[in-house]
């Protein structure tokens, strides 16, 4: 970190510039806390984007030597990818460079880092909770953190003081930094949020494949509410469901469990175990939005 008065970076590399980079680098930008902001992107058809809302200083398809600046090299790109990303940088990153991430699922990256090729880099796991249907960096906003949660997800050996700067990073940000194991995130999130995504498209799906072409058009708020989140790209979406899929696919099964039980009270006609399956389900959700 810069000394008191100056940036607290010197330069900062985002290494995807889709929805959440693109906001981090815009409000790294805003905020002032880099020198100079690198940005990496290997999808040639968003750099117009990128260079016409000015989210970077540099711009790049892959990285580069530019990367030896950066103090503070965030990877945002999908999970799937880091086996390829991370090759790719390891050459060109500075030795006192701090790595990080945004990543809904943690173990797979951890597991990479805390492998012999990666070792000595300063790695801390994170996951901003801001995400979006919207994504490219079209999608990329002012103040999305502000006021998120983000995870962090040392391990016994993470380096103290990276920890801490990770921290106060997404704190700049706006985000309300907490920390935990990265098994535990990817069971969590495999149930709050993996498995919605996945019901969201599966709804959509086996509305739209019902024989009326109009079902759709004749929609409700409540439609549009529950499935705004089949909206997300279904390249980043995808990459999450197969790498945390030992997490998800038990949350999938105890879904099918409590659908066919719903189908069954249905079938039988059973008025009040119906309103008794429904009653637990509002009873939770009420607890939970109080």
């Amino acid at each position: 970190m810069s000394a008191s008065g100056d940036p607290p970076f010197g330069a900062i590399a985002i290494v995807g510039l889709g929805l959440i980079g693109g906001s981090v680098a815009k409000d790294v930008r805003r905020l002032g806390l880099a020198r100079q902001i690198l940005g990496y992107d290997n999808n040639a058809e968003y750099h117009e984007e990128i260079n016409s809302r000015k989210l970077v200083d540099y711009l790049s398809g892959s990285p580069d030597e530019k990367l030896a600046e950066a103090e503070l090299v965030l990877l945002a790109v999908p999970v799937k990818a880091f086996t390829e990303v991370l090759p790719q940088i390891l050459p060109h990153i500075s030795k006192k460079a701090i790595v990080t991430d945004t990543g809904s699922v943690k173990s797979p990256l951890l597991n990479m880092m805390c492998s012999p090729e990666y070792d000595g880099i300063l790695f801390v796991g994170g996951h901003p909770i801001a995400g979006s249907e919207h994504f490219g960096p079209g999608a990329a906003q002012d103040n999305l953190f502000s006021g998120k949660r983000c995870i962090l997800t040392p391990v016994v050996n993470t380096d103290d003081d990276a920890v801490q700067i990770v921290r106060k990073f997404w704190e700049l940000l706006g985000a309300e930094v907490s920390e935990m194991d990265a098994d535990s995130h990817d069971q969590m999130f495999a149930s709050v949020s993996h498995l919605p995504h996945l019901l969201a498209y599966a709804c959509i799906q086996a509305i739209a494949s019902n024989e009326s072409q109009n079902a759709l058009g004749l929609s409700g708020a409540g439609l549009k509410d529950f499935s705004r989140i089949a909206s997300s790209s279904p390249q980043m979406w995808a990459d999450i469901f197969l790498e945390n899929q030992e997490k998800l696919l038990p949350r999938v099964s105890a879904f099918n469990e409590v659908l066919s039980g719903l189908e069954e009270t249905i079938k039988s006609n059973d008025k009040e175990k119906l309103i008794e399956l429904l009653a637990l389900s509002k009873s939770a959700r009420d607890r939970w939005m109080t």
